[in-house]
């Protein structure tokens, strides 16, 4: 059983400066921003984090970092990426990389040495970001063929109702963007990860089709669709409910649909492999949802 989202502040990273302990907790004030926020013990704490697996039947996790702490400039991003290469070998597993994207064509250079280290099987981006805009870092991803994790940040343009709705219609705009500006055309072949299911794209992609078939969101000439090319991303299960995880995997190609929990956050799904379970799917995709589609797209963990 494969936990393909999952986060973690790294213990070894606690001694920054941007990381403090109350007395009773660790908390994280964000870089120039004043912002503080506090980190429960299962997002930082090996036991805890075990505890949590055994308890949900999960092998092992791709750790992600909390995206919370990913933005920052060049060297503590580096510093970043060396931590999660600590946690991943202390938890026996592979770990998503980071890079500085303030500068697309050292991002890209640093993005090649890291995939080096056995400990990072993948990258993990913000969709807050202009994704479209990165050709020369979708250039290397696409050279090397790493795995990429799109994620909301939590201080996303669209905040209302946070993580119930915000971070969805994050998600759903990123991945638009991506294919209304021909970034999949441009680079065929990308493993991308949607998270919290493709947010709500998956469900009302037949009106991107009719934006696009009236013009109205007519960026560049694609080679298909709009919607046709769902089938070209993966998406992970924290859609929370059977029902979604069903239809999802009826529309996505099959094998690329992961198991995923968001842990350690409340309105992550607590027991992932049990939801995965309970569906109507066949038996081999419930076997592909809990863990050869991981395996495949993160060939190290395996």
């Amino acid at each position: 059983m494969i936990d393909a989202h999952a986060h973690i502040v790294p213990e070894s990273l606690l001694t920054e400066p941007a990381f403090r302990h109350t007395g009773q907790g660790w908390v994280y004030s964000a870089p120039g921003t004043g912002d503080t926020r506090p980190i429960g013990p299962r997002m930082t704490t090996v036991d805890a984090r075990l505890a949590w697996l055994s308890e949900a039947g999960i092998t092992r996790q791709i750790l992600s970092p909390w995206l919370d702490i990913q933005a920052g400039d060049r060297d503590w991003v580096l510093r970043l990426n060396d931590a999660m290469c600590t946690s991943a070998a202390e938890l026996r597993t592979t770990a998503l990389a980071s890079v500085d994207t303030t500068d697309l064509d050292r991002a890209a250079e640093d993005l090649a040495v890291a995939m080096k280290r056995p400990e990072f099987s993948g990258l993990m981006l913000s969709t807050d970001l202009p994704l479209h805009t990165f050709a020369p870092l979708w250039t290397v991803v696409a050279e090397l063929d790493v795995p990429v994790m799109l994620h909301p940040a939590t201080g996303g343009p669209h905040g209302s109702l946070g993580n119930v709705h915000g971070r969805l219609v994050d998600n759903t705009l990123a991945l638009t963007d991506l294919i209304l500006h021909g970034v999949l055309d441009r680079f065929p072949g990308l493993r991308l990860l949607a998270v919290h299911g493709g947010g709500y794209l998956p469900y009302q992609a037949g009106r991107l089709d009719g934006g696009y078939r009236t013009g109205e969101t007519k960026h560049v000439t694609l080679k298909r669709m709009p919607s046709e090319y769902l089938k070209d991303f993966y998406f992970d299960t924290v859609a929370l409910s059977a029902a979604a995880i069903e239809f999802l995997a009826s529309v996505a190609t099959p094998g690329r649909v992961l198991l995923g929990s968001d842990y350690p956050f409340a309105i992550g799904d607590p027991q992932p492999a049990r939801t995965i379970l309970d569906t109507e799917l066949h038996w081999e995709t419930k076997l592909s949802v809990l863990n050869r589609a991981a395996t495949a797209l993160f060939g190290r963990a395996s």
